[in-house]
């Protein structure tokens, strides 16, 4: 992958809060092609759901992860969100 032609993506990740479901992500990010630039992650304690925040690069569109993300068990949604890369 040539980095001046990588496109950049935010993922907002809401998802059930369990130990497995990171390392799913994790799996599936690579699996499709995509660099991980950052990532955080926050659990509401009081509804068990994580927020992950990722920031990934690709040449590939960002659909065919969003795609395979939530296809997921444990993933309640994925929104792309541009306006801070």
């Amino acid at each position: 992958m040539n980095p001046m032609t990588l496109n950049k993506y935010q993922l907002i990740i809401m998802a059930d809060d369990k130990q497995v479901v990171l390392e799913r992500i994790l799996q599936v990010t690579r699996y499709r092609g995509f660099l991980i630039n950052g990532m955080n992650a926050e659990v509401n304690t009081g509804n068990n759901v994580a927020t992950i925040t990722m920031t990934v690069s690709s040449e590939r569109p960002i659909s065919l992860l969003v795609d395979q993300i939530n296809k997921l068990i444990d993933i309640k949604g994925v929104k792309v969100d541009n306006s801070d890369v």
